[in-house]
């Protein structure tokens, strides 16, 4: 079973939120736009996590006073086949829904629980008709926060990913096993002779039996002390101990000793194989059974805490298998550009946040969004015939496929997602430029959260334009008019017709950036071209560019950053 659809009203920050998922979906976004938010909300769901109205109720008021979470689910054809008729959708799916703090219903009586939609809507009937059972029905998660120490996942004597691993293995073989049965025998073997076996003053159980029957006989009853044999749950609990050991010397190592990386990574496999043996393969049966659906949902906060960068790429692409089994699903929330960038073969697993005058909105692509977010790209190539090309000479869908890949799997482009405003700049020496001025303290970043990136041509800006706007991303643009030449006009009326709500400010400099400095402009074409980036940089460095001039691209930088 997978979970398709999440929708949140009065949570929080989040006044209605209504969010599709993927196998594995992504939520991005700047500092304290509500990523944390739509996690406790399926952990309230599950009741992981119970309501606090100090916490969970909205700071700024909503139009109503009801809180709940609602979830889409997504059966096998088997699951929905067991799945009572009332509950199934025209798509095959089911809705419940759960009201996560207190609430009264139209009929005046108190609403606990998961309530059902019955024939598309929502009914006043619990999800099949008690509270606990519907709760055994929608699956179960599995909660990784940002920071969390690895003895609560390794701990046998208690809840963990380990105990939930060892126990789902230990409870099937046990049963089978000649070992558990010589262990049982060798118990009830022992059983009968430490009864009789007498300390050095005489005193033994099977003695100490007898003392109390016979003070009891009276009442017709005897006295005993069995020893039992011992249960998988005690040999789990007392008699198995999780060790690291060291491969060099072959002795076991403290697991504090590693690193916050390793043990993360420790964390993060204990969970992935609790949820490979959590859910094992049904086999297909056209017997009519109960419903009792297959999901392990994993709630990860921040999985790339403490990992080298190229570990972050193996973890997001190991987490991409994991899902692949069809019973397992993950929803994470990230600051990393790698994770992000990782992702943009497939845009629809991507959720961006952002949150204004403290209400959260999350925004995404379905597939014929994003289907037609680049064929209206295609139509604006139309009238732009790249520098050096000729229309005739453009396969645009290729363009169009080669420009998708290169631009989104940077990581410095992915930044994006997790600022507060970008501005969108032609190419690279408008970014060296920026950054220049930034960390030599020329000047001080306009705004907190704010990305320069670079477009790779002027020609692209349109396509920057329309995929930020669609995930609800600030941004101002500036690039070069070049005196009317290189297809100007052109360029110009796709950047105006893309501009958006999300488009703050489009500044065009009458030539280019080396005219606005007062600096001698390099040929046109390679290999100096190549080399302007470190020309704008060598003349400021060398001092021959005037401080009016550098005074207003600064300014400009500023009015850029800040326009509302």
């Amino acid at each position: 079973m997978r979970a398709v659809e999440i929708q949140i009203h009065n949570f929080r920050s989040i006044h209605d939120a209504r969010i599709r998922l993927e196998p594995l979906s992504l939520i991005a976004g700047a500092n304290n736009a509500g990523k944390s938010n739509i996690i406790d909300a399926i952990r309230l769901f599950y009741g992981d996590l119970k309501w606090d109205d100090a916490r969970d109720k909205p700071k700024v008021a909503s139009g109503d006073p009801e809180a709940w979470v609602e979830v889409e689910f997504k059966p096998t054809e088997d699951e929905l086949a067991q799945l009572k008729d009332d509950y199934k959708s025209a798509d095959g799916t089911f809705r419940v829904r759960n009201y996560v703090s207190p609430s009264t219903g139209a009929d005046g009586k108190a609403r606990s629980g998961y309530y059902a939609y019955e024939n598309g809507n929502l009914s006043n009937n619990l999800f099949y008709g008690a509270k606990n059972v519907g709760s055994g029905k929608v699956g179960h998660i599995v909660y990784i926060p940002a920071v969390s120490k690895i003895d609560e996942n390794t701990k046998l004597t208690g809840p963990s990913a380990l105990r939930e691993l060892v126990a789902e293995v230990l409870n099937k073989v046990v049963a089978d096993s000649p070992a558990y049965k010589h262990l049982t025998e060798a118990f009830g073997t022992f059983e009968g002779s430490i009864k009789t076996q007498a300390s050095a003053d005489g005193r033994s159980l099977e003695s100490l039996e007898e003392e109390i029957t016979d003070e009891i006989s009276s009442w017709e009853a005897s006295f005993s002390l069995a020893v039992q044999s011992i249960q998988p749950e005690e040999i789990l609990k007392t008699l198995i101990k999780p060790q690291l050991i060291d491969e060099t010397h072959g002795g076991e190592i403290d697991q504090s000793r590693f690193g916050a990386g390793f043990q993360r990574h420790l964390i993060y496999t204990l969970i992935k194989l609790a949820a490979k043996h959590a859910n094992p393969p049904k086999a297909s049966s056209s017997e009519k059974k109960e419903f009792t659906p297959q999901l392990t949902w994993i709630l990860y906060e921040e999985p790339e805490a403490f990992l080298h960068p190229s570990q972050e790429e193996v973890l997001h692409d190991s987490l991409l298998k994991l899902v692949q089994d069809g019973t397992t699903k993950v929803l994470l929330t990230t600051h990393s550009s790698r994770f992000v960038s990782r992702s943009m073969d497939d845009l629809t697993r991507l959720i961006r946040l952002r949150r204004d005058e403290g209400v959260t909105t999350s925004y995404q692509l379905s597939q014929s969004q994003l289907d037609q977010l680049f064929s209206d790209a295609l139509v604006a190539d139309d009238s732009i015939v790249p520098h050096g090309t000729s229309a005739v000479d453009v396969n645009k869908a290729a363009m169009m496929a080669s420009l998708k890949t290169e631009l989104w799997m940077q990581s410095t482009r992915t930044t994006a997602f997790f600022s507060q405003r970008v501005i969108l700049v032609e190419g690279p020496s408008e970014t060296a430029l920026y950054r220049y001025l930034t960390t030599r303290g020329h000047m001080e970043p306009p705004v907190r959260g704010l990305a320069v990136i670079d477009c790779m041509g002027k020609f692209n800006i349109h396509r920057f334009i329309a995929i930020l706007s669609a995930f609800g991303i600030d941004h101002s643009v500036l690039y070069d008019g070049d005196s009317g030449r290189c297809s100007d006009t052109e360029v110009t009326a796709a950047i105006n017709e893309a501009r958006t709500n999300f488009t703050k400010r489009i500044t065009r400099f009458s030539n280019d950036l080396e005219t606005e400095l007062g600096i001698v402009p390099l040929p046109n074409k390679p290999p100096e071209s190549s080399r302007k980036p470190q020309y704008v940089l060598y003349n400021l460095e060398s001092g021959l560019v005037e401080q009016a001039k550098i005074d207003a691209l600064k300014q400009e930088f500023v009015n850029l950053a800040t326009a509302p």
